[in-house]
């Protein structure tokens, strides 16, 4: 992978997945009409099992990748942070212990 996503691609990402898991889920529900209709029962239920656990994987999914954004923005946050207290350690390594900068 050459680049790292972005946390507004990860949010997009998710929100494919689970746009993807509702049509699944309606897909799977029209199909096993059809052949619940046709007098296919077995073949309607079996349908219906492998549509319900392809939108149940892709909603886990949609789910994990937010929780995923969610650690990204405050990984962030951590990073800004931890930069402002190194640069003001940085600043004072010029004290001494009691707060004086030593003689020029």
């Amino acid at each position: 992978m050459d680049s790292i996503p972005t946390p507004a691609e990860l949010r997009g990402a998710a929100a494919v997945a689970q746009s993807l898991a509702y049509v699944v889920g309606l897909a799977g529900v029209v199909a096993g009409g059809l052949l619940l209709r046709d007098g296919e029962a077995a073949m309607a239920v079996v349908v219906w099992v492998i549509t319900f656990a392809a939108g149940a994987i892709l909603m886990i999914a949609a789910f994990m990748v937010r929780g995923l954004v969610a650690l990204l923005a405050r990984m962030t946050r951590v990073e800004s942070d931890l930069a402002v207290l190194v640069r003001r350690d940085a600043a004072d390594e010029q004290r001494d212990l009691w707060g004086h900068r030593p003689p020029t």
